[in-house]
């Protein structure tokens, strides 16, 4: 008996061995388990973190390229644009953050396009340098304008256009011939709602631009693309607009639609939607020469509203005032209801630069200068006095009413200047890889 409870006792202790052995094993299994498991959210982790900060890169890339693109006092040092009178469909630049940036990073760099780099003084600078306004972060981008070869790679077809397609050609285009610029504005008179459309003629509209932005971590890159478009502001029908009615009574008036810019043909003077009275003494010039009724005159309401995303409010009457300047235009908005009726905010002894845009009444009055557009839902007002009042660029108005001098010439350069004070709109956003 003494033998075989030894026995048992040494049984039961092998049993306890191999429990603890086993359980070792499964605690083995489990620490092991969890160790990966660990490591592996922690590389998920890493992996997210970069990716999170790759994408914030590249999204940062894009607002640059767009805050750049459009023109605001004290950056106009680092404003890029395509310089040429005729937007060039292989003009492209560039943002850089760092002097090691090379050509062969961008995977579809065109050695026959311009090809800048644009640094304060020399935008048209080819030379390899830092030029981005925020160098401690990881991107470079690049920015051109759409092309015909552009809207086709994403399936524009004759079945399926993605825009009015005004050269007559049907061809398709290439990487080294991308067809002419896809613009965004009224291909026709008769147009209210702007549009993309490609032609082979000049035109007062602006291209829409392609940014590229390529965000970057440890060994990553997120690269982001988005169009982007300047708005266009109304349909440009003649010098002088009217939804309504256009009084004209002055003794010394001359309004003229041939553009002084050169860009487009000639417009009529006056384009308005009820009746035109005016003295015998005022002057119309124009294509044709006459001021012309139309059921399309362009309503300025949508327009006041559309470019009134960043105007600078005017709450008084503004008086011996210079508002923008001729290198950076403004934008400007009044709320006329809040003014004494009819004559709304008073704009006298002026000198203006940019777009003015008035909800209700305004009175322009004295001797007035404005390079731009001029945009009043309601009645404006012109009782010029001295040398009178003088315009280059357009006039909307609701209704016109005017006594003294005036001059009104159409200028689409200037027109066209005057929206870079607008901020840009996103019309597409994609992430590429």
């Amino acid at each position: 008996m003494g033998q075989v409870g030894r026995w048992d006792v040494t049984r039961n202790r092998g049993f306890a061995l191999v429990a603890v052995l086993l359980l070792m094993a499964v605690v083995g299994i489990v620490t092991a388990t969890v160790l990966q498991t660990t490591s592996t959210e922690i590389q998920i982790s890493a992996n997210h973190k970069r990716a999170v900060q790759e994408l914030y890169a590249a999204e940062a890339g894009l607002a640059e390229a767009r805050s750049r693109l459009r023109k605001t006092p004290g950056a106009e040092a680092t404003f890029i644009e395509d310089r040429a009178m005729s937007p060039d469909p292989l003009w492209t630049a560039y943002i850089a953050q760092s002097a090691d940036w090379l050509p062969t990073d961008d995977p579809e760099y065109a050695p026959h396009g311009t090809n800048l780099i644009p640094v304060p003084g020399n935008p048209t600078n080819m030379v390899v340098q830092p030029n981005s306004l925020q160098t401690e972060l990881p991107y470079w981008v690049k920015i051109r304008h759409k092309t015909e070869y552009d809207a086709e790679r994403a399936g524009h077809k004759s079945a399926s256009p993605h825009y009015v397609d005004l050269d007559g050609r049907l061809a398709g285009h290439s990487k080294n011939n991308r067809g002419n610029v896809i613009y965004y504005g009224y291909p026709s008179p008769t147009d209210t709602v702007p549009v993309s459309f490609t032609t082979n003629t000049s035109t007062p509209w602006l291209p829409i631009e392609k940014i590229v932005a390529y965000g970057s971590a440890t060994n990553g890159t997120v690269v982001l693309e988005e169009e982007v478009l300047h708005l266009p502001g109304p349909n440009q029908l003649g010098a002088v607009h009217a939804s309504g009615d256009v009084s004209l009574a002055g003794a010394s008036v001359t309004i003229n639609g041939h553009d002084a810019c050169g860009v487009g043909g000639g417009l009529p003077p006056v384009v308005y939607g009820g009746t035109v009275t005016s003295a015998p003494t005022v002057q119309f010039n124009g294509n044709p020469a006459s001021p012309q009724h139309s059921a399309h005159v362009p309503a300025p309401a949508a327009a006041v509203v559309a470019l009134n995303t960043d105007a600078v409010p005017m709450n008084a009457d503004q008086i011996n005032q210079h508002l923008g300047t001729a290198l950076v235009p403004m934008a400007f908005f009044a709320d006329g209801g809040l003014f004494p009726q009819p004559q709304g905010i008073r704009i006298r002894q002026v000198r203006g630069f940019g777009i003015l845009l008035v909800d209700g009444n305004a009175t322009l009055e004295g001797e007035i200068y404005w390079d731009g557009m001029i945009l009043v839902t309601g009645t404006l007002f012109l009782n010029g006095f001295g040398s009178g009042i003088v315009i280059r660029g357009a006039i909307w108005a609701g209704e016109i009413d005017q006594t003294g001098p005036l001059t009104v010439q159409y200028d689409s350069c200037r027109l066209k200047a005057a929206l870079l004070a607008v901020p840009t709109r996103v019309r597409t956003w994609r992430e590429v890889f």
